[in-house]
């Protein structure tokens, strides 16, 4: 790691230096613990007390008045920016090409130039691991498993047979892929298993984070497309087709033969049913149950999810219901005790002028009036 100017940061991450371009930095940090030597970046409107307040060298921000005084880098996008800036700060150390002599390797298997297979790894018969590839320690690939170039399987990834992986995918701690589907017949009342005779096919740049499960297909393939990016603890069923650059954050999960469109996101814990098309960059939030299809660039919420106003709209209207009940109850009362003749919309008038009154008496800022 060296130190880099100002300058010589925007022109790598397109932006504009905003003060002394010629101030060197070299490393990055949060805004609070930031120092004289350190860059930093502000990505949100409610950073911007921290940001005047920092003591960083620089920032990387998208709005040029954001820290009066400061030296800027001003871009369109920090977070791009700061991906950028993580890789000449932070470069991940790959694994030292090798063979550890406690791995275990298969017959008829093809290894890539300088692959790296750690202690206690299993490569099955006939697979093949592209050039430049890493296999952690106790990573376990099945029969007939393709792992393409430049990709890394963190420790204790298991690959099941016939699972296809890209060039340059990232595989976290404990994900499994190509585990059976979750396949059925209901049989005298019992459950007679389906055979899942399918794949995985994983595309080129995905990442999938610790702790994922991808289910094989029943037939065919399920498929992870190119650019996808999955984060822990999810979810996806048999015969799923995840479009490319699709992210399925933390806990969300998909069920069998759902086809997910170019950009679509899946927020933290969202479900999907069965069976379903969700559209190129549709969008699920967070704890949402989507059980009907989802159109191109739409974005539900709720359970069942419903467009994203509706849900609005619907839980402004629930804030309300207690005190609905309440005018309900009160109108019935009034609408027993009345004489003979009363209208309802009279009684309505009466009941809203009590309560007007007394909440009037009930505000603690009311003025006494004074009798003359």
């Amino acid at each position: 790691m060296g130190s880099y100017t100002l300058a010589e940061i925007a022109s790598r991450v397109g932006g504009t230096v905003r003060g002394d371009g010629s101030r060197r930095v070299a490393g990055l940090q949060p805004l609070e613990t930031a120092g004289p030597e350190d860059l930093s970046f502000v990505a949100h409107p409610r950073y911007r007390h921290a940001a005047a307040a920092s003591r960083a060298a620089g920032l990387i921000a998208s709005d040029g008045d954001v820290a009066p005084g400061l030296n800027l880098i001003v871009v369109p996008n920090p977070y791009a920016a700061l991906a950028a800036v993580m890789d000449l700060f932070f470069a991940l150390p790959r694994p030292a090409p090798g063979l550890s002599p406690l791995a275990a390797i298969g017959q008829g298997v093809q290894l890539g130039k300088d692959v790296s297979i750690g202690p206690y790894a299993v490569v099955g018969d006939r697979s093949r691991v592209g050039e430049r590839a890493a296999l952690m320690a106790g990573v376990i690939l099945g029969e007939d498993v393709t792992v393409g170039a430049d990709s890394v399987l963190h420790p204790g990834v298991v690959v099941y047979a016939h699972t296809v992986i890209g060039e340059r995918v990232m595989v976290h701690a404990g994900s499994v892929l190509g585990s059976d589907g979750f396949g059925y017949a209901e049989v005298g009342g019992g459950r007679a298993k389906i055979a899942q005779v399918g794949n995985v096919v994983v595309g080129d740049d995905v990442e999938i984070g610790a702790c994922v499960t991808v289910d094989r297909a029943t037939f065919g393939s399920t498929v992870i497309g190119r650019g996808a990016k999955i984060d822990n603890l999810v979810q996806v069923a048999h015969n799923v087709v995840v479009g490319e650059d699709a992210v399925l954050v933390a806990q969300s999960g998909i069920a069998g033969s759902t086809r997910l469109g170019r950009g679509a996101i899946l927020a933290g814990q969202a479900g999907v049913a069965g069976h379903l098309v969700l559209g190129d960059g549709a969008r699920v939030g967070a704890k949402s149950a989507a059980l009907q299809d989802v159109g191109p660039g739409a974005f539900v919420l709720g359970i069942p999810a419903v467009d994203h106003r509706e849900w609005k709209q619907t839980r402004a209207a629930l804030r309300r219901l207690p005190e609905l009940l309440h005018r309900v109850a009160r109108l019935e009362a009034a609408l027993r005790l009345a004489p003979g003749g009363t209208s309802a919309s009279e009684v309505s008038a009466r009941v809203g002028r009590r309560r007007t009154s007394a909440a009037r008496k009930a505000d603690p800022n009311r003025k006494p009036r004074v009798r003359r």
